[in-house]
């Protein structure tokens, strides 16, 4: 798989996913969703802004193998985009490589009360975790759109 971008963005597929990062000319988005997945009227809400000449699939959390291996021929420039850590961490577990992660909307609540950029709130958890991805080689960082200067986290 021909990765560009590999983001947790708890919005999914957005304008600042379509428009934001364009110029990384991707082909294909990937998204892991439980709900997304499991709702075809928000599948269909997801692609309503999706160009013609891009493909998308959903997958569960718990498709992480099946996803792996359906998209292990996709030569395509592809976007993967998961909702929380806990996903990011299933799709590196699944054996798809990627060298990088991007933070993008990351509301607060009530855990997640440390400031990682003005859209990006991390809990102690995921800050860990976060921690234990940059630790397998992966470089993680927060970036809204790709024309903004990324802060690099570890």
């Amino acid at each position: 798989m021909n990765i560009v971008l590999f983001r947790i963005d708890e919005r999914f597929i957005h304008g600042q996913i379509i428009q934001g990062w364009k110029g990384l000319e991707y082909q294909h988005i990937v998204v892991i969703s439980d709900r997304m997945a499991g709702d075809e009227l928000e599948k269909r809400l997801q692609l309503s802004g999706v160009l013609d000449n891009v493909t998308a699939c959903f997958y569960k959390s718990n498709q992480m193998p099946e996803m792996a291996m359906d998209q292990a021929k996709n030569t395509k420039r592809t976007i993967i985009l998961v909702g929380n850590v806990e996903d990011a961490i299933l799709v590196i577990q699944s054996g798809i490589r990627v060298n990088k992660l991007n933070l993008g909307v990351m509301s607060r609540n009530s855990s997640r009360t440390h400031v990682v950029s003005p859209a990006v709130y991390v809990s102690p958890e995921e800050m860990e975790s976060l921690k234990q991805i940059s630790m397998m080689g992966i470089e993680v960082e927060a970036q809204g759109v790709e024309r903004d200067t990324a802060v690099r986290l570890f």
